[in-house]
């Protein structure tokens, strides 16, 4: 099964779930969770009046979520009296201890899955997944359909399978220097750099690519956004070729690029290789950071776009240059001064050719979302709030200038420990209670909030590296080693700076250790693993609006719109 929500509901919406804790603000978060999930939801404060409502002949209880530390009965001895009539039901415990002893009789038990506290939203999600299974298969099995099963799961997963080989592959051919990274422009005015990659397939007629490199004492960006508009695989393999020779050109030049040159030999290379029918739009762009300057040659992409700080309104830069054909050869470049401009948007008109609620194109509205928008990921959640569904291959690249002097809150400096690394916790959960928000949302910055400090304490100033915290884990051992370690580090700290920019919180963890190679963040994301390692940054990232490294690796910049 997947995480995806809406697919987990086609399982649970038949089934009831009952949940027992005496936290009342628990039950209300669990009712929050699961009231649209499941068919019926049942709340107890303890084990006995849970067994109360499971005996009611009246109730038909599918699952069990429960406490362990609860007053009157506690979990286990709740589990026990069930375990007395139904040997069966699947029952997730909670628990914030690892007694050896109660995890026993848990396991003894027949105990379905374990969630360790604090309780994390990913984790009470997947523990559901994989406990109704076993309702799933029951039920399937009294049907006789255990071999119709078979050969849909056969089936699902090899289809999955081929999407999943083909969209990888595309993405190993793109090439992003800067994934989850960000250009420190000087002390606190950075430039983030993220994009957005969505083919309406499984193969895509559009591709882009982004690579930083320094030339002298500049640092600069080039950029692409390839959509080839032909039939259907040949659109595709079009834009896989472009995209290798473009990637492959660069690197071979890098060391003295020209972006008229390259469009050049791209132009001279591609036009032999189109079909008759067949024509590109490209967007090709630099960014000299250094000097807040950019270039762009626009072959039939819509307009570039940028929001001005000294007026607050939309600027368009508009496409100079026919789509590439097999006959195309001229073409014009713009040149254009960026220190007046806090970001920038280009989009394959996939984005803008969305058909809205309201039966527009979103062409309509994209200029309002991107000057309303304070990060890529609040542009993207306007966009889908106002379109029906994705018809077409959409990428976008969004580059804005964040600015953050001024607008610092507060600042802390910690210790290389596990205590400090909970006092930090402490403190960030105070400064979001400051702001108004539902307490699912806040659990959920404080989960990702823990993963990006405890990078920062293990792999920064702890210095484990990501195989060896993996043997650490498979053996059982990584507590010790880490509260062994901590006296060897006492000359290294963590410092956290808090900013308050347009509604945004945003943090700074710096750590003084030697970084890493942020080259890993890509592969990480990108690929299903069962290591430990890599799976902290992929969950965080879904809990801000963005986490941006530098280029060391010992500093992380990440951010959530909260007003």
């Amino acid at each position: 099964m997947s995480n995806n929500i809406e697919e987990l509901k086609q399982y649970t919406q038949s089934l009831s779930l009952l949940f027992v804790d005496d936290a009342s603000d628990i039950r209300q978060m669990y009712h929050f969770f699961f009231d649209t999930l499941f068919k019926s939801v049942y709340e107890a404060s303890d084990g006995d009046e849970a067994l109360e409502i499971f005996n009611n002949s009246d109730n038909k209880i599918d699952l069990i979520l429960t406490d362990q530390s609860m007053p009157v009965m506690n979990g286990i001895d709740m589990i026990r009296e069930i375990r007395k009539s139904d040997s069966k039901i699947p029952i997730i415990l909670v628990t914030a201890t690892k007694e050896q002893d109660d995890l026993i009789d848990a396991i003894n038990l027949n105990v379905t899955n374990f969630i360790e506290k604090p309780i994390r939203y990913d984790d009470i999600i997947n523990a559901v997944e994989n406990a109704i299974q076993k309702v799933i298969v029951n039920e399937l099995t009294q049907k006789n359909r255990e071999q119709e099963l078979e050969i849909l799961k056969y089936k699902n997963s090899y289809s999955n399978f081929q999407e999943a080989e083909a969209f990888k592959k595309q993405l190993n051919i793109i090439k992003n220097d800067l994934y989850k990274r960000r250009v420190d422009v000087k002390d606190e005015l950075h430039v983030l750099i993220d994009h957005y990659y969505k083919p309406k397939d499984i193969l895509s007629g559009d591709t882009y690519s982004i690579h930083s490199f320094q030339n002298g004492n500049s640092h600069k960006l080039f950029f692409f956004i390839i959509d080839a508009m032909g039939k259907g695989i040949s659109a595709s393999v079009s834009t896989l070729v472009s995209t290798s020779f473009i990637n492959y050109y660069f690197d071979k030049n890098k060391e003295d690029f020209n972006l008229e040159k390259l469009i050049e030999a791209y132009i001279d290379f591609i036009r032999f290789e189109l079909l008759e029918d067949e024509i590109i739009s490209a967007l090709f762009g630099m960014f000299d950071v250094s000097e807040d300057r950019m270039e762009i040659a626009n072959f039939s992409m819509p307009p570039v776009i940028g929001l001005k700080n000294s007026t607050g309104e939309v600027e368009k830069l508009s496409t100079t240059n026919l789509p590439i054909t097999a006959y195309s050869d001229d073409f014009r470049m713009t040149k254009f001064d960026t220190s007046d401009i806090s970001k920038v948007m280009l989009y394959s008109d996939g984005l803008t050719e969305n058909t809205t609620h309201d039966d527009v194109q979103y062409l309509n509205y994209v200029n309002e979302d991107f000057k309303n928008s304070a990060s890529k990921s609040e542009f993207m959640k306007l966009f889908a709030s106002r379109v029906k569904e994705q018809e077409d291959d959409t990428t976008l690249l969004y580059f804005e200038k964040l600015d953050l002097a001024q607008h610092r809150l507060k600042e802390f400096q910690y210790e290389t420990t596990m205590k400090a690394v909970d006092e930090a916790l402490e403190d960030f959960t105070s400064i979001l209670d400051e702001f108004e928000m539902g307490i699912v949302e806040k659990m959920k910055l404080e989960s990702g909030f823990t993963e990006l400090i405890m990078n920062a304490y293990e792999h920064g100033n702890l210095g484990i590296g990501s195989n060896f915290k993996q043997r650490l884990m498979e053996s059982g051992e990584y507590t010790d080693h880490l509260l062994s370690t901590e006296p060897n580090h006492k000359d290294k700290n963590i410092m956290i700076q808090y900013y308050l920019i347009n509604g945004m919180l945003v943090a700074n963890i710096q750590d003084e250790g030697k970084g890493f190679d942020t080259n890993i963040l890509k592969a990480l994301l990108i690929k299903d693993t069962e290591l430990f390692h890599g799976r902290g940054i992929a969950m965080s990232d879904n809990d801000f609006d963005f986490i941006m490294y530098n280029e060391v690796g010992n500093s992380v910049l990440f951010g959530k719109k909260i007003i």
